[in-house]
């Protein structure tokens, strides 16, 4: 193995794992002999390996490489090869073309993705399910209900909330769901907390149904909108929740809710 004097500080940031030219695609190897060729210009393939360490055999090899990519090129003077690589400066064009690169493909991304949602929503029967667990996963959950301006249905033991869930849903769900067009409505435990909550998110919710805990208790929160149901837990002994993508199920859980609101307005237990 070679001394460590044979790399410079050059080469040595060069080979750091952030460095512009392994973003271009170069290898460790390439990389030392690109730089070492920079520093000293056109040389044969048996200097540029004295000076990295490398055998020469390598050296030529990678040398050989680097042309196939762009990055080098070779000239024969009486009987000797020597070896050179493009002027850095030049190393912008990889870039840009690397750029436009990613600017198409993100564009065909965009463009296929309708179609492979298509596909998945037409030929899959099997319901896709993800689950949470702990406040940040419950977090999660809310995130996924108001990503979209659409009504969102809840059956919800407001009163059990969780404080950190409760404090993420004051100062970031509801600012969002707030500017949706498309308000929600909600059938809750009545309670201190739920009528709060009422007050500040009156402008997410045109309907608030809140029913005695002696009545019906909800242990669960449901939520309900576009093809999907959520259910979650603010029981600090199971801080979790799932989330179903189904339209059948989301379909019948909206019937549920709809029958369970008609039912508890001629209780006389509604507020708007």
């Amino acid at each position: 193995m070679p001394a460590i004097n044979v790399y410079d500080q050059n080469h040595i940031f060069m080979l750091g794992k952030d460095n512009i030219l392994k973003e271009l695609g170069l290898s460790d190897k390439e990389v030392l002999v690109f730089t070492a060729s920079v520093k000293h210009g056109p040389q044969a393939a048996s200097t540029i390996a004295k000076k990295t360490g490398l055998a020469r055999s390598t050296v030529g090899f990678i040398f050989e490489e680097l042309i196939a990519k762009g990055f080098a090129s070779k000239q024969t003077k009486s009987n000797s090869t020597f070896y050179s690589v493009i002027d850095p400066q030049h190393l912008e064009h990889f870039v840009l073309e690397k750029i436009a690169n990613a600017k198409k493909l993100y564009s065909d991304f965009k463009e296929t993705l309708p179609f492979l949602l298509s596909l998945q929503n037409k030929f899959s029967s099997i319901p896709k399910v993800r689950y949470f667990e702990g406040v940040e996963g419950l977090c999660r959950m809310l995130d996924d209900f108001c990503e979209k301006d659409q009504t969102v249905l809840y059956i919800s033991g407001h009163n059990m909330m969780h404080p950190k869930i409760r404090e993420y849903t004051y100062e970031t769900y509801m600012p969002i769901s707030n500017k949706h067009a498309n308000k929600n409505k909600i059938i809750l435990n009545d309670g201190n907390l739920s009528r709060q909550y009422s007050k500040i998110a009156k402008d997410a919710y045109d309907e608030f149904i809140f029913v005695d805990e002696k009545v019906c208790q909800f242990t669960l929160t449901t939520a309900i909108y576009g093809n999907k149901v959520a259910f979650w837990s603010y029981d600090p002994a199971d801080m979790s929740g799932v989330i179903i993508e189904n339209s059948l199920i989301a379909e019948n859980m909206r019937n549920i809710f709809n029958i369970l609101s008609s039912y508890f307005r001629t209780k006389g237990k509604n507020h708007v």
